[in-house]
């Protein structure tokens, strides 16, 4: 396992740089899986490396040996290089387990608070909740139902083909479901700093698949517009799970809406996926390897090599 229990700790490495440009290169419902499924995959795996060699150090520990039946002997010679890096494998470990915690709290708490503000909502407009309110915002808020909230101070500013598109790129977040896609990347991001652009990168993707869908119904250069429109309003103070209009990279998305729409790459996907599934590959070789190390040490230890 000497070379296999740091490969996906690099994986993650190329996987976190790559993410931005990905999620500007791909169309966005292909980057968006892409990235959510990747760093779920990434951030475990990275977690399993970790583990491993928290593990190696604490096995080196004379009591444990005993207790397991393993060669001190066998064991520290084949895994001295453990000690210094295991050392700090399970310092990590703990710190890391400790910000999965808190991280997931916090997105549960978010879609806790997004399905109470969408059920105290006004009823009246169906999906629809006006606020009469001058400053320009718009926002799908998660729920049972999800609600699309827009202010009279935004609505006034569009004609009648912007509101158009405004309400189709707000549907499209509660349709396809974008905050479980963000909140699943916010958590892998807590337990691998590797991969801390692939949250904003993952919120790019999400607003422009919302912007692609809105442009099946409307004219591209309209939803640019009240994209722009959009974006004048203050900084929106929510739930985390909560999507403005305005979020991600508002000049990257304008300028996309301005291209044609985005096609598929084969290339690109294919390298992404050969990297994702090598990343599973040197897990599952790492944990083969593990195993084998424990074995023969188990075999020391009853052969009297101890």
């Amino acid at each position: 396992m000497y070379l296999s229990v740091y490969l996906p700790l690099l994986f993650s490495a190329v996987f976190g740089l790559a993410a931005p440009v990905l999620a500007r290169r791909l169309p966005p419902h292909v980057a968006t899986w892409l990235l959510s499924v990747g760093g779920l995959l990434s951030a475990a795996a990275s977690s399993a490396s970790l583990a491993l060699l928290a593990f190696l150090f604490l096995a080196q520990n004379p009591v444990l040996m005993a207790r397991g039946h393993w060669s001190e002997n066998f064991l520290r010679g084949h895994a001295e290089y453990a000690v210094p890096v295991g050392a700090l494998a399970t310092v990590a470990v703990g710190l890391f387990a400790a910000r999965f915690v808190r991280a997931a709290a916090r997105r549960v708490t978010a879609v806790r608070d997004a399905y109470r503000l969408a059920a105290a909502l006004p009823v009246s407009g169906g999906e629809l909740a006006v606020l009469d309110a001058a400053d320009r915002q718009a926002f799908a808020v998660p729920g049972r139902p999800g609600r699309i909230v827009v202010t009279t101070g935004l609505l006034r500013s569009l004609d009648a083909g912007q509101r158009r598109a405004l309400l189709a790129h707000e549907r499209a977040h509660l349709a396809r479901r974008h905050h479980l896609h963000q909140s699943v990347v916010a958590v892998a991001a807590s337990v691998n700093p590797l991969l801390g652009q692939l949250p904003a990168a993952l919120e790019l993707s999400c607003e422009r698949w919302a912007d692609e869908d809105a442009a099946r119904v409307c004219q591209r250069a309209t939803v640019a517009d009240a994209l722009t429109l959009a974006a004048t309003g203050t900084p929106l103070t929510a739930p985390a799970v909560v999507l403005a209009a305005a979020g991600g990279d508002v000049a990257t998305r304008v300028v996309a809406l301005y291209a044609p729409a985005p096609k598929l790459v084969v290339w690109r996907v294919t390298l992404l996926s050969v990297l994702l599934a090598a990343t599973a590959v040197a897990v599952a070789l790492a944990l083969h390897d593990t195993e084998r190390l424990f074995e023969l040490a188990q075999s020391a230890y009853r052969t009297g090599k101890r």
